[in-house]
């Protein structure tokens, strides 16, 4: 239809001339104005906001659409990295390949062939260096690093190479070439022989020299003793623990009398057993300046038992690169790092120990696959995390013990940062995992974010969760969460089921986006999930493909944000008080139990009911009560920042996603012009395409609406929006 204006009729009566004309616009296109575009987009948004998160259960829409896309682009098995890359540590991007023991503490996988120079750190501290054994293969460049306040050098033992004095903050670099031992030392805090700061770099698959000097240990596995051997008293045979130690010979005991030890003592001879006569008088005193309790390197089937160590820098009790070893009836409180720790080390077995005051996490079984490690009748009490595991799995099992009153109770995790990830195949049965959010406990910046959380599955895979009692911890009871790292580690097929979960702040069940749609909950007695509903839509039998909720992921990244900024709470390990009397072992005069791998280690266990934690929670009395938090949408409103976070990061982008689908359907049916069968083509592509659809046809489809306006709908809003989130994220970090 055409529209025009025309002259006066000239006195012959025919029509003035055409002053104008133009094509005439339907009357619905020519009432569009900017705020009633603005005002039809707002009221459509809150319906689709709640269609797009049921999408997320579902399997459409923008949150599920996250997910599929991230495993498209990453071949589908859930870790997140640049198009093309392979797992971590695997150059063949076979993911089997990627799993399997190292070949020694702190080294390289035995005969690994990287085709370039290697490069690893030592770092000195005050005064000890930290590895103070470190396996390396042949061409590997050592940087070390003064991390300490005070001076100190690194002085090879045969006089090869010195730094000389290295102040804090600088470093010095050698690289070792050749096969062989190499130990070296700080002139100004120790000496050659292993006396004082000293240290050794194993290069190449050389045996380290046993602290008697009964051939060797590492790598591979040492000879089994046909039988138990001397008993060696402490002081009454040798005035020190290490004294001891140094005097075994493989099948030994060193049995230590009451009294406290300021040493730090260093085990390299295998199967020798370290006991204390009483756990509770024997203590070994780190007086805040040494570096770990008792350290086992590479020597396979040692045991300690009986014991308690607190004030060392780094850990109480720790075995590195060993096959077999067991902790019994310790105690270690107090420390700068872990309080029982394996690391790099299978056949192992935990029992009968505490935990408490350490800013990592009380217990921890590391970069191992398959582990082959029982936690059994354990109690971690006041440390940042009450397990750790990074990178650790393959019958590893965490049952029948206490995690409370910690920053978060249980939390298998993966990490770039250590070899064999993913994390997977952990078993977590029969525990009592409750009242975890002890902010004024000793935390690392980055062990706050899971604050208040009972059990955390952190990019992990194929972990089950089963039978435990989860109670008053007040942000999520189970939170099945991705984790990031070099690389983005998606949840993967983790079962959760069969627990009691109650009393918790946020929700007892939580699954954080993306999600690769694989994990499953099943017959848990709990009473709230994000997402809502959460054993139907990702249930174990008729799983839906649940893409995961965005909210606990935000949370933990405003939490992210808070901790980089220095700004969260924390106590410290030095003014952690010592526990109450534990039990000690049944009979310290007993002949020694070696852990022989495979036979005695890691051991059969039976797994506590439900009905037992319930008796063991009713005997302890009521718990703390623990408050529900008001939330929108899963983000509390009660956090400053990390709710401003939580908005723009998570519910705005919903709403911007909304908005373009309604204003693209909207546009749509009013274009008459347009043929049906266009018009349901394109409301096709808006809504089913994940994403991409609802932002291309403003920008390909020949909409009438305002170039300006289009454009500023998807791109400007998008920008706004990454902005405040940004600034957010920021504000929050300062």
């Amino acid at each position: 239809m055409i529209r025009g204006a025309v002259g006066a009729p000239d006195p012959g009566g025919r029509p003035g001339a055409l002053l104008a004309c133009a094509p005439m616009r339907p009357r619905a296109l020519a009432a569009v104005t900017p705020v009633r575009l603005v005002a039809l987009a707002l009221a459509l948004a809150g319906g689709l906001v709640l269609l797009a998160i049921a999408g997320a259960h579902l399997g459409f829409g923008p949150l599920h659409g996250a997910t599929s896309l991230h495993e498209l682009l990453s071949g589908g098995r859930g870790n997140i990295a640049f198009i093309g890359s392979s797992i971590p540590g695997n150059p063949t991007g076979d993911p089997e390949a990627a799993y399997g023991r190292a070949a020694g503490y702190g080294g390289d996988e035995a005969g690994a062939d990287t085709g370039a120079p290697q490069e690893r750190v030592v770092s000195a501290l005050d005064d000890f260096f930290d590895p103070q054994v470190m396996r390396v293969q042949p061409g590997t460049t050592v940087e070390f690093a003064n991390d300490g306040r005070n001076p100190h050098t690194v002085t090879a033992d045969d006089g090869t190479y010195d730094s000389g004095v290295i102040q804090g903050g600088g470093s010095f670099s050698h690289t070792y070439t050749t096969p062989g031992i190499y130990p070296f030392n700080c002139k100004l805090h120790g000496a050659a022989g292993g006396i004082g700061m000293s240290g050794i770099v194993a290069v190449g698959d050389v045996a380290l020299p046993t602290n008697g000097g009964h051939g060797g240990v590492g790598p591979g596995r040492e000879p089994v003793p046909a039988a138990p051997g001397a008993t060696i008293h402490v002081p009454a045979d040798r005035p020190t623990i290490q004294a001891g130690v140094d005097a075994a010979s493989p099948g030994d005991l060193v049995l230590v009398a009451r009294g406290t030890y300021p040493e730090s003592v260093l085990v390299r001879t295998p199967y020798l057993t370290i006991r204390g006569e009483d756990r509770n008088g024997v203590i070994l005193d780190g007086e805040q300046k040494r570096a770990n309790g008792i350290h086992v390197v590479e020597a396979d089937g040692v045991v300690l038992e009986n014991l308690t160590a607190h004030g060392y820098q780094l850990n109480g009790f720790y075995w590195s690169g060993v096959d077999g070893y067991r902790g019994s009836y310790l105690t270690a409180y107090g420390n700068g790092d872990y309080g029982v720790y394996a690391f790099d080390s299978r056949y192992g077995r935990f029992e009968h120990s505490y935990a408490s005051g350490h800013p990592d996490s009380g217990f921890y079984i590391g970069q191992c696959y398959p582990c082959d490690a029982v936690i059994d009748d354990v109690r971690s009490v006041h440390n940042a995390l009450g397990y750790s595991g990074t990178n650790a799995g393959g019958n590893l099992a965490i049952v029948n013990s206490e995690w409370t009153d910690n920053l978060a109770g249980i939390a298998p995790n993966t990490l770039d940062s250590e070899r064999l990830a993913p994390q997977r195949e952990a078993y977590l049965a029969g525990n009592w995992i409750h009242a975890n959010d002890a902010t004024d406990a000793p935390t690392k910046r980055l062990e706050y974010p899971t604050n208040g959380i009972g059990v955390v599955l952190a990019g992990g895979r194929g972990n089950v969760v089963e039978g435990n009692l989860i109670e008053d911890n007040p942000t999520y009871g189970v939170g099945v969460l991705p984790n990031l790292d070099d690389n983005l580690w998606l949840t993967h097929d983790n079962v959760v089921r069969g627990n009691v979960v109650r009393d918790s702040g946020r929700a007892d069940l939580a699954l954080g986006m993306p999600a690769t749609g694989s994990d499953c909950f099943a017959d848990n007695a709990f009473t709230t999930s994000q997402p809502p509903a959460i054993e139907a839509f990702a249930g174990c039998a008729f799983p839906l493909g649940a893409g995961g909720d965005g909210a606990p992921t935000f949370n933990l990244l405003g939490r992210f944000a808070q901790a980089l900024g220095g700004d969260y709470p924390s106590g410290r390990w030095e003014d952690e008080p010592a526990p109450p009397a534990q039990p000690s072992m049944p009979d310290a005069a007993a002949p020694p139990v070696l852990a022989i791998p495979e036979t005695a280690v890691p051991g059969p266990y039976a797994v506590r009911s439900i009905a037992e934690l319930e008796a063991a929670s009713a005997a302890a009395g009521p718990g703390p009560t623990t408050p529900r938090e008001v939330m929108i949408l899963g983000i509390p409103l009660t956090s400053g920042l990390t709710t401003l976070l939580g908005v723009y990061g998570y519910i705005l982008p919903l709403v911007l996603y909304a908005s373009w689908v309604a204003i693209s359907l909207w546009d749509l049916v009013r274009r008459d012009e347009l043929s049906d069968g266009r018009r349901l083509g394109w409301m096709t592509v808006v809504l089913l395409v994940p994403f991409l659809g609802p932002p291309i046809y403003p920008l390909a489809g020949g909409s009438p609406i305002a170039r300006s306006m289009r454009l500023f709908l998807v791109f400007g809003a998008l920008a706004i929006y990454l902005v405040i989130a940004m600034l957010s994220f920021l504000l929050q970090a300062l």
